[in-house]
């Protein structure tokens, strides 16, 4: 399974050694891409637009965002791992997520997207850990990535060294248990209810209205707005709608 795995921080804590967890369980001889933030997109996206209305490959952070796009798109599991910092992801997850709006499914989601499967993983040393989360589910889920699984766990520690052995020991039995739920997975899947009502809902937004000209001009070179479903087929992106 080809693993993609973007970190909240560079910190080596609870967060990164859970997630670690999962990959050693989870790849099988895959390729596994790794993101360290701030460092791998250290930019703050500043609103300007223009992936919205002209392209993404005129966005000024194009050098960070591109590679970190492709590996996304090339993933089979996509992981997602923030500590949770003041009961929300990191600023520099936020970051990320922000510089991927213009994928979300209302306006030009990769149709990639919707055969992977994802994990938020988070933890704290006590609470906060449904809103950041939720942080991480809101963009994958408008992203329209199929199966979406999530695992926070409160560490009662703020570093690795410090969590109790007991909570350690119940770390490996939850990981092993979902990761027997994400294998079982397969490298595709079938978008859940939600996705699939989401996607109905805009397409017949778009053929009663164009709510934007170039995601219009996106969703009908998909074919999405007749009888092409983007979980039926293969990523059909036009470089320059990207």
């Amino acid at each position: 399974m080809n693993i993609t795995l973007i970190y909240g921080s560079q910190r080596h804590g609870s967060t990164w050694h859970i997630a670690q967890k999962f990959v050693s369980r989870l790849s099988c001889g895959g390729e596994v891409r790794e993101f360290y933030l701030p460092s791998a997109l250290p930019e703050l996206c500043t609103g300007c637009g223009v992936c919205f209305m002209q392209s993404a490959r005129y966005c000024p952070h194009r050098q960070y965002v591109e590679p970190i796009v492709r590996a996304l798109d090339q993933a089979d599991l996509i992981i997602l791992a923030s500590a949770t910092n003041v009961f929300h992801v990191t600023g520099s997850m936020k970051n990320m997520l922000d510089h991927m709006a213009y994928r979300w499914m209302v306006h030009r989601p990769s149709p990639t997207m919707f055969t992977k499967q994802a994990i938020a993983i988070t933890t704290a040393a006590g609470g906060g850990m449904k809103p950041t989360l939720k942080d991480m589910t809101d963009s994958l889920s408008y992203w329209g990535v199929g199966k979406i699984w999530t695992y926070g766990k409160a560490v009662r520690a703020i570093d690795w060294n410090g969590v109790p052995a007991g909570i350690k020991r119940s770390i490996d039995r939850d990981v092993a248990r979902l990761s027997e739920k994400i294998g079982a997975g397969g490298s595709a899947v079938v978008p859940s209810g939600d996705i699939r009502r989401r996607f109905e809902l805009l397409r017949m937004a778009y053929k009663i209205h164009s709510l934007s000209p170039i995601d219009h001009e996106y969703w009908g070179v998909q074919g999405w707005l007749e009888k092409t479903r983007p979980w039926d087929t293969v990523d059909r992106t036009p470089e320059d709608l990207k």
